[in-house]
């Protein structure tokens, strides 16, 4: 889940909808529904965000917007096992051999 965190100039922001009041310095988890719709108000120059999620093909399959977490998460979900550090570049490639196994048949 993507975090926000307001970094002033105010000790406390009134919430524009959802999670409730901002107090500068705080982290708070926001569903990524609730960061699409609220983006555009949260200025790189009061908020900080983590987390956060683009899908460049808004279909819900990983691609290189998406950050490494998501990613293995993603995976996780299909059951692919990982050993050890897995690389963005290299969790991808395991994304496309999931979503295309005659792919890895035919080399």
């Amino acid at each position: 889940m993507p975090t926000i965190t307001y970094l002033g100039p105010f000790y406390r922001i009134g919430a524009v909808d959802g999670p409730g009041d901002a107090f500068r310095g705080e982290p708070r988890e926001v569903t990524q529904e609730w960061l699409d719709q609220w983006r555009n108000w949260l200025t790189a120059k009061h908020w900080k965000i983590e987390g956060d999620t683009v899908d460049e093909g808004n279909d819900g399959i990983p691609d290189a917007g998406w950050s490494r977490k998501d990613i293995l998460s993603w995976l996780s979900g299909y059951d692919v096992k990982m050993v050890g550090y897995v690389s963005k570049k290299a969790a991808l490639e395991m994304v496309d051999k999931v979503l295309n196994p005659e792919k890895e048949e035919d080399e």
